[in-house]
Formats: structure tokens, C-alpha cells, sequence
């Protein structure tokens, strides 16, 4: 297979690892590329997240489980917003700014504690799914600083996003602007949408996505 445009994340073609991740000189080191800043090790050698071993949280509640450390995870938040911030204005992330919005991804990972975190720290949210949306209602995330992204959203989903409020509704294809304006005029809105344009897309993955 020859290595692709886009480099040697997208290839076989460079070995067994991409070329911005280095050969550690300890195999057992916790490189901080990788991993969040809570995680370590204990004198045993143990992997500790802010300071509490895996074995004492699988014990309390069990595998699999997903551990997010929150300290790490509103650091990076407030890092994300602040350095957006500082050449465009805005410093507190709320819209004060020349049209600048910082937003988290949802689809990385969400649940009500996390969707308070973001909403805490300043940041939009990004939503592509009708329940991701939900879970936003459910802390009641303002619906101003939502977005609602996501290919092939149901007529239901983009009636949830209008009819909460949302900052804004991405649309992803020609069916979807129809499929919106439909939609805003049962409920008689104006919908406030942004186009998503995908440039240079190659079809050499899967004919269908060109």
C-alpha cells in the first residue's frame, strides 16, 4: 500500500508508528503525549489516575469502566478557550469575543458530569446525535451554545435541536437544508445553521464518502 497524501497517520507505509511518536528510551515511562497529567505510577509500579490506583477503582466499581480525571479535563478546557481567547478577545469564553466559540466534542465522550464541566468552564458543545442532545438537556446546557453537528440527522433530532434553542445546526448535505427549512417552518422558526464544506476529499477509503 502506498503512503497516503496526509502522512503516516493515515498509512502502513512508515513501520509500526506514526512519525511524531517517539521510540521511548523506557518502555514502562508514561509519555506525556499520551497520557493526561494525573496519571502516574505508584511505588509498585501500579497506574494511578490523580493519585488513586486502577486496582482500587476497578475494585469499587468494577470493569470495564471509563475514568475521567475531572482536574485534567477542566485544565484542558480552560487551556483550549484561553489560548483561543487571547488573540481574538473573549478571555471568559462567553461570547464577548469577535465571533470567536471554543467548543467540545461530544462524541469524544459524554455524560451529565461531563456536560456540566463544559458548561462550567466556559466552552460551547458540540452534539451530533439526538442523544447526545439530550444529555446536554438534562444539565440544562444553554442552548445557545450548542451546536448540532453530525451526517443524516433525523427529522425528530433537528426538531429537538429547534425546538431547545440551539446555537446553531451544521448542515451536512443538500437533503439536510431542505430537511431543516421544513422543519423550521412547521415550527415556525428561523433556523440558525452553518455550512459544513468538505474540500479535497479522496475516495480511496471508501467510494462513498467522495
Amino acid at each position: 500500500m502506498r503512503p497516503h497524501e496526509a502522512g503516516a497517520l493515515h498509512s502502513d507505509g512508515y513501520g509500526a508508528a506514526p512519525q511524531w511518536l517517539p521510540h521511548p528510551s523506557d518502555v514502562n515511562a508514561l509519555l506525556p503525549v499520551l497520557w493526561a497529567q494525573g496519571v502516574g505510577k505508584d511505588d509498585t509500579g501500579v497506574l494511578t489516575i490523580a493519585s488513586i490506583s486502577v486496582t482500587a477503582l476497578a475494585a469499587e466499581f468494577g470493569t470495564p469502566a471509563y475514568i475521567v480525571d475531572e482536574d485534567d479535563f477542566r485544565a484542558r478546557a480552560r487551556s483550549f478557550r484561553d489560548e483561543f481567547a487571547a488573540p481574538f478577545g473573549g478571555a471568559d469564553g462567553h461570547d464577548d469575543g469577535p465571533g470567536l466559540d471554543v467548543y467540545y466534542a461530544g462524541k469524544a465522550f459524554l455524560c451529565s458530569a461531563v456536560a456540566r464541566w463544559v458548561e462550567q468552564e466556559g466552552l460551547g458543545l458540540d452534539v451530533c446525535s439526538g442523544g447526545e442532545l439530550a444529555v446536554a438537556q438534562r444539565v440544562g446546557f444553554p442552548g445557545a451554545r450548542i451546536g448540532m453537528h453530525g451526517n443524516n440527522k433525523s427529522v425528530a433530532e433537528i426538531r429537538a435541536a429547534l425546538a431547545y434553542g440551539v446555537g446553531r445546526i451544521v448542515l451536512d448535505s443538500y437533503t439536510e437544508i431542505e430537511r431543516v427549512a421544513a422543519v423550521a417552518a412547521e415550527l415556525g422558526v428561523v433556523a440558525p445553521v452553518m455550512i459544513r464544506v468538505t474540500a479535497g476529499v479522496e475516495a480511496h477509503t471508501h467510494e462513498f464518502i467522495a
